[in-house]
């Protein structure tokens, strides 16, 4: 006897696997780190690894990360949130 969907057998869909569609909407205000965003630098989890291994703390980050949502470059971001923070990470320079 062949399975499929409509045989009387199957066991009921388990319901602990939501579809993306399924899942809750994120309160306004929040972010997952896990963010999907893509900028003309990169994804945005390899930029945030990146400031991270540079000194940024979290707080500068989510700044960094509000920039580019608005179309900043990077450059002029880190150097934004530096001036702004009054603090620039002693690994910040450029990479090469």
């Amino acid at each position: 006897m062949e399975w499929n969907a409509t045989n009387s057998r199957s066991k009921p869909r388990s319901n602990r696997f939501l579809r993306p569609e399924d899942a809750a909407p994120r309160p306004l205000g929040t972010r997952a780190w896990g963010s999907l965003d893509v900028f003309v630098e990169g994804p945005w989890l390899q930029i945030r690894v990146s400031l991270e291994r540079q000194g940024w703390n979290h707080s500068q980050i989510e700044r960094i990360h509000d920039h580019l949502r608005h179309g900043w470059p990077l450059r002029l971001a880190q150097h934004n949130v530096a001036a702004i923070s009054g603090h620039c990470p002693l690994r910040s320079g450029r990479q090469t």
